[in-house]
Parts: structure tokens; C-alpha cells; sequence
């Protein structure tokens, strides 16, 4: 076993000890600090309930989405308990619930992570995360009016379309910035010298 060990090159050791440490270091702060007051997941679902809202008045040329704080009882299997988020209605008819769930903080997370994890220049790493980041958010916000339609036009695809088409979406996006961030000059070859010294 320990022979295999050895055999991993020490670029791939380096980024797997990374990514865990990152991991458990984020895990340890978000369980203990950063969710019991939803310091992070209030703004950020607040966020996206209001731009949502904000995106359907602008291309509806109206005023009749509005958003609220709400509190409503979790879906199973946590019955019993209850969630905050956004209710996101068209005058007095509820279309959406933005939980903290869908904020999107768990993939940015994820996809700025990644970037930490990989060599390359602290400006690059600075320019991809927040770039990313917010062009994430944008792609949420796409994706809940999306949803809103859909509910409005089509609610027998509403299924479908939260749990796998606009995944699906969010997803190949984040890969395709992961990719044009590995796409820095050099840095293949930065990785092939690493992989081969000592």
C-alpha cells in the first residue's frame, strides 16, 4: 500500500491535501459559525430572491413579482423542522421558494476551492474567483426565472427542470470556467516539472 503511495506524483499528493485540508477547515467553520445565523446564506438568498424578482419585472415590463422573507416546513425527510428563505410571488400567488439550500453558496465554494487548489499566479486565482463568482450568481438568478416560467407555462416540466436540466446547466458552466482557468500558459508544463522532480 505504501509503495502505491509513493508512486502518486507529488503535485496530485499536494492538490488531494490541499483540497482536504480546505474541506475541513470550511465544514468545521460553516457547521459552527457560519450556518446557525445564516450569516452567509441570508445575504446570498436574499440576493438571488430579489434579483429574481428584479429580472422578472424588468423583462415582464412590470411590478408584479416581489419577494419576502418567509419561513416554511422542510421538505421530507426532515419533517417537523422548519427552513428561511426568499417566497418569491406574482401579486398574492406564491411561484418560488428560494431556500437557503438553492443560494448557490455550496458550489461557489466548491468552484473557488478547486481554484485555490491549483498552481498558478495569485492575481489569476483572484481574477477566476470572482469573475466566477459572480457570473454564477447571474447564471442563478438566470435559473430561478427560469423556474418561474416554467411553473407559469410548463409545471409538468417543473421537476425536471429544477432537479436535473438547470443543474445540469450550472454545473457544465463551472467546468468550463475550471477548464479556461487550466488553459494558463505554462501551466501544464508547471505541472509535468513538478510531476518528474524528486
Amino acid at each position: 500500500m505504501s509503495v502505491k503511495l509513493t508512486r502518486i506524483p507529488k503535485p496530485v499528493k499536494q492538490f488531494l491535501l490541499k483540497s482536504l485540508a480546505l474541506f475541513l477547515i470550511w465544514k468545521a467553520l460553516y457547521l459552527s459559525v457560519l450556518l446557525p445565523g445564516r450569516i452567509l446564506d441570508r445575504p446570498l438568498t436574499n440576493l438571488i430572491g430579489n434579483s429574481t424578482a428584479a429580472t422578472l419585472n424588468f423583462f415582464s415590463r412590470s411590478n408584479d413579482y416581489s419577494t419576502f422573507p418567509t419561513i416554511r416546513p422542510k421538505v421530507y425527510p426532515y419533517i417537523g423542522e422548519t427552513e428561511e428563505g426568499m417566497a418569491l410571488n406574482r401579486g398574492q400567488e406564491r411561484l418560488l421558494f428560494v431556500a437557503d439550500v438553492c443560494n448557490g453558496l455550496e458550489i461557489l465554494v466548491l468552484y473557488a476551492g478547486l481554484i485555490l487548489c491549483l498552481p498558478a499566479p495569485p492575481y489569476r486565482k483572484l481574477t477566476f474567483i470572482l469573475g466566477g463568482i459572480i457570473l454564477i450568481e447571474i447564471l442563478n438568478v438566470i435559473r430561478c426565472s427560469g423556474l418561474v416560467l416554467v411553473f407559469l407555462h410548463h409545471p409538468e416540466y417543473l421537476d425536471f427542470s429544477h432537479h436535473y436540466l438547470f443543474t445540469f446547466v450550472i454545473y457544465a458552466f463551472i467546468f468550463w470556467l475550471w477548464y479556461l482557468f487550466s488553459k494558463e500558459p505554462g501551466l501544464s508544463k508547471k505541472l509535468q516539472t513538478n510531476a518528474t522532480a524528486p
